[in-house]
């Protein structure tokens, strides 16, 4: 996972960019006579403007509104039951304390709210990397029954991405009878989500967190739409990355049920 991890972050902002800037650096340094020097300075603007354009919430938004196209249709059922997908955790290096991150809980709240109570809940997620401790789906579960005294009817305890979350979920889903379910998670990850798990032979109605309504700026003006931020930069990587992974999972099959 981590080597996967590693691939998706060199095609991304900021470091494919990053990485064009300081080969710009060095092809200044060769003769300038070269055509290697003479790209210098054309390679340094481009992946400048490249790194200022993925920054700015123009940019941002337009990624976003291109996921909510990518939005399968949904079929027309009475789901069964509510999948809660997890979106990550939190964990102290030094002490190995675990609690869900802010996507996951948000996750959790919204299914609480939102969700028909009298649908039993599956929470799906496991350990991603080798030092967690504590399957996601666990806290997950955890958080359902302490905070919001609903429990989770099951815990999908094995998945380390969404794939695995589909395959691992259907599985458990259909042992017990359920063919259609009330899915989840947050709206730029539902197109792949929901996808992933129509693949795995579910009927899938989405109930994703939030909308593309949200990426509307405080500041309406175009100025302020073009001036680059932080927060803007991760939300293009993340959306960037929801784009680059829908197509990768269409040219795979979906994995069989994982064990661990």
């Amino acid at each position: 996972m981590e080597l996967q991890t590693a691939l998706t972050t060199l095609i991304m902002p900021p470091f494919a960019p990053l990485v064009g800037m300081l080969l710009a650096f060095i092809f200044g340094f060769f003769p300038a006579s070269t055509p290697v020097a003479k790209l210098s300075l054309p390679l340094a603007i481009l992946c400048f403007l490249t790194l200022w354009i993925c920054a700015t919430p123009a940019f941002s938004g337009w990624l976003g509104q291109r996921l909510v196209s990518q939005q399968l249709t949904a079929p027309k059922v009475d789901p069964a039951a509510v999948v809660i997908l997890g979106g990550g955790r939190y964990r102290d290096e030094r002490t190995g304390a675990e609690r869900l991150s802010a996507l996951s809980l948000e996750r959790v709240a919204w299914a609480v709210a939102r969700a028909p109570a009298d649908l039993p809940v599956m929470v799906s997620g496991g350990r991603v990397y080798a030092e967690e401790k504590t399957a996601e789906s666990d806290l997950m579960a955890d958080a359902l029954e302490n905070l919001f005294r609903r429990p989770a009817t099951w815990r999908e305890n094995c998945s380390r991405n969404t794939a695995e979350n589909a395959a691992n979920s259907a599985a458990l889903l259909h042992d017990s009878g359920v063919e259609s379910v009330l899915l989840v998670t947050h709206w730029w990850h539902m197109p792949r989500a929901a996808e992933s798990f129509a693949r795995a032979g579910l009927q899938v109605q989405p109930l994703p967190v939030g909308s593309p309504g949200e990426l509307v700026p405080r500041g309406e003006s175009i100025l302020l739409r073009w001036l680059p931020s932080a927060a803007a930069l991760l939300r293009s990587q993340i959306y960037w990355r929801e784009l680059l992974g829908d197509q990768w999972y269409r040219w795979r099959a979906l994995p069989a049920k994982r064990n661990c």
